[in-house]
């Protein structure tokens, strides 16, 4: 048996806006509204989302230069302080040594931005559903896959609890079961869950194709001897893919793309000519 890893984020659905709208709102609760520089010192709501994206689109796109950066849901923090801040950031080497000087409750913000995810989506999990919409190729793709027999799971910094009820045919079209996305719990650090899926599907290191945004991740779990893939079509930066090619990972530019190379290399085909 061999298995599919996908990411979540950057990789099956784009969550820029749900990652800012959740992060903005738990930033305003966890230090208080005060006078904001940025967005102003409202929650944003859905009521008035359509509104707020057209008001300040100037700062949406300063958050999409910093997205590539994230690792974790800490980091989305991380995001809300620099822009108050009004500090730039040109890679990740600049981004993980601002999170390692700089003072943060980490911890305390992380439990904030996960209670106001929770709360909206109780409010109307389809409007949340919205805010981060599916990359529709890379989920034909998904749909194929699972059709053609091939066994997916997720492995994500997410939270289970907070997704799972999008691999369901009302929101993905189809189905992965709960106990096949493996969220931060079995380790935010993505070499912890291939570990997992080695000893929970009792498979080797080998048989594990592993497409994710980030190329450290990546770089991470090559290492164990997990077959891996950069998504090229959402938050991977020209110097992220430099170093992707830099550590012989291969590039899926494009969701058009994910499918066929996938499916590829996961044929006997092609493990055979490796």
């Amino acid at each position: 048996m061999k298995i599919l890893a996908l990411d979540f984020d950057g990789v099956i659905v784009d969550s820029v806006l749900d990652s800012l709208f959740v992060s903005r709102n738990a930033y305003l609760r966890f230090y208080g509204p005060g006078k904001k520089k940025y967005f102003g010192a409202e929650l944003f709501t859905f009521e008035n989302w359509e509104e707020t994206k057209k008001q300040y689109q100037k700062e949406i796109k300063y958050y999409r230069t910093l997205r590539p950066y994230i690792r974790g849901a800490t980091d989305y923090g991380l995001i809300q302080k620099l822009m108050e801040e009004n500090k730039s950031i040109k890679n990740q080497e600049e981004f993980d040594n601002y999170r390692k000087t700089v003072k943060f409750d980490f911890e305390a913000y992380e439990k904030e931005f996960y209670k106001e995810r929770e709360r909206l989506q109780n409010i109307n999990y389809r409007a949340w559903f919205n805010l981060e919409p599916p990359y529709p190729k890379a989920i034909e793709g998904i749909k194929k896959l699972l059709e053609e027999g091939i066994k997916i799971v997720i492995a994500t910094s997410n939270r289970r609890k907070a997704i799972a009820k999008s691999f369901t045919p009302e929101y993905f079209g189809f189905t992965i079961k709960p106990e096949d996305i493996l969220d931060k719990r079995f380790g935010e650090n993505k070499s912890e869950q291939m570990k997992h899926i080695v000893k929970s599907y009792n498979i080797k290191f080998e048989k594990i194709y592993f497409v994710d945004d980030q190329v450290n991740h990546l770089i991470q779990t090559k290492t164990l001897g997990v077959k891996v893939f950069l998504a090229g079509w959402s938050y991977a930066t020209d110097i992220q893919k430099e170093e992707a090619r830099k550590q012989n990972i291969p590039i899926i530019e494009r969701e058009e793309d994910f499918y066929p190379i996938v499916e590829d290399s996961l044929s006997e085909k092609i493990e055979e000519q490796v």
